[in-house]
């Protein structure tokens, strides 16, 4: 087996989820029909009840959106309001995969085409005030059959518990990835390497850069060149964890815990001021990729998931599946545990060392770069700094799961996920960390081998030399 042929394998497939996903599940209407329905409270009269009654493509141009409504203006010389059933057309710079999708370049109202002037005017002092803009939809009716109901209508408390289920989905796969790569070295040489969440960070600057690169070129949009983004910095970060594999982890395996982790503490740190250094130290940030709602349920809070979120979970329960099975059918798998259970002996039977390490590291920085584009898409910005907290937290959920547990390390993170994601939702946010990190303390007090782990292995891989 050539060194890192199941991690290459393995992080090429990751691309795959990723590719099917971006062609088929892209809404191409859902940022325009918002666009277009939050026009409608500055069009009209202060004061005049807007009833949505259709929104619809419109069939004179790809990429144009038509919204019907009823309107009651407010009429001071009248008893009762005047209604009025009206109909705006809004015109879009594109459609489909393209980069112009959101952006509007018309709209037609009841009283005419608007000025370029007018237009412009309108998005510059209306579009752009986000809180503006929510305030007055909250003011908006949609007829019955106007708006989706989802799956099932559900009540407030309901629909907000729902809400943070489904946004715990996408801190809990970035976990469960890096996660997975601590425990990887873990059960392999029972040491911790301190810099994969500075590998996370390696691996979403270069998400930005291949992304940014790709549009530099007109390559396309954000979302079909996510997928070579994706491969670039896999292959950047693989790289570079190999390289701190053969260069630090196996020259200082046998001296003991202590170097390796102020090594690895170093290399953390020159990661950072690497590429604070060569990227400058202000944040980087996307345009949001494949971000349009879906709803799931319906009711007095609407429950809704957005493409890239449906992307995330679905391609890292792939990947995590992959390599769950991998390490226990693969030969490189075969190879990693019986490296684990006794490096000696499997020497004297075979198993190339220095390859199983360098496979090993490789993997792991495949998985830490899918982590840092998990970042990239969902959050947008990216620094050199966030690389800490983010592999503190996940080194919780491996040791919550029980360090060295392959599949404990992927529950550890959806825990560690589920636990921030709910405490951010009823709690101060502020607190947010300091009580991930408590969870670090009790489960080293109370069971130190995690939930998947035994006290047995821990002691034993913490006796090597």
């Amino acid at each position: 087996m050539n060194i890192g042929g199941f991690a290459v394998r393995a992080a090429v497939v990751l691309v795959l989820p990723v590719w099917i996903g971006v062609a088929a599940c892209a809404d191409v209407e859902a940022v325009q029909r918002r666009t277009c329905e939050s026009l409608l409270p500055v069009i009209e009269p202060a004061g005049t009840r807007i009833t949505i009654q259709k929104t619809e493509p419109d069939p004179r141009r790809a990429g144009n959106v038509r919204v019907f409504y009823h309107a009651e203006r407010p009429d001071p010389d009248a008893v009762s309001p005047d209604p009025v059933d009206a109909a705006i057309t809004c015109a879009f710079g594109g459609s489909g995969f393209e980069a112009g999708k959101a952006d509007l370049i018309g709209l037609e109202t009841p009283d005419g085409v608007l000025s370029e002037i007018r237009l412009q005017m309108l998005k510059r002092f209306w579009l752009s005030d986000l809180g503006a803009v929510s305030e007055a939809m909250r003011q908006v009716e949609w007829a019955p059959e106007a708006r989706p109901a989802g799956l099932l209508a559900v009540s407030g408390a309901h629909g907000f518990l729902l809400q943070q289920l489904v946004n715990a989905g996408a801190p809990s796969a970035l976990y469960a990835l890096l996660a997975l790569a601590y425990s990887l070295v873990y059960g392999l040489l029972g040491r911790i390497n301190l810099a994969f969440g500075d590998l996370a960070m390696l691996g979403a600057y270069a998400t930005v850069l291949g992304i940014a690169g790709g549009l530099t070129l007109g390559a396309g949009a954000p979302g079909l060149l996510l997928p070579f983004a994706l491969l670039f910095a896999i292959s950047v970060t693989a790289a570079w964890s190999g390289a701190i594999g053969l260069g630090i982890f196996r020259p200082l395996a046998a001296r003991g815990a202590q170097p390796l982790l102020v090594a690895t503490i170093g290399v953390s740190l020159a990661l950072q001021e690497f590429v604070g250094r060569v990227q400058g130290v202000k944040e980087r940030w996307l345009p949001p990729i494949l971000n349009e709602p879906h709803l799931l349920f319906g009711g007095a809070y609407e429950v809704v998931v957005t493409t890239m979120q449906m992307l995330v979970v679905g391609g890292v329960s792939v990947a995590v599946l992959l390599v769950l099975v991998g390490m226990r059918r693969s030969r490189f798998g075969r190879d990693w545990r019986a490296m684990a259970d006794d490096a000696a002996m499997a020497a004297l039977l075979g198993v190339d060392q220095d390859r199983t390490l360098t496979a090993t590291f490789q993997l792991a920085g495949a998985l830490a770069a899918v982590a840092g584009v998990v970042i990239t898409t969902l959050y947008g910005g990216t620094s050199f700094h966030m690389g800490t907290i983010i592999g503190l937290k996940a080194l919780v959920a491996a040791i919550v799961g029980g360090i060295g547990s392959l599949p404990g390390a992927v529950l550890g993170g959806l825990l560690i996920g589920l636990a921030e994601t709910l405490w951010s939702a009823y709690h101060p946010i502020v607190w947010r960390d300091a009580v991930i990190m408590m969870l670090l303390v009790v489960f080293l007090v109370l069971r130190p081998e995690g939930l998947f782990g035994t006290r047995a292995a821990l002691e034993e891989k913490s006796a090597r030399p």
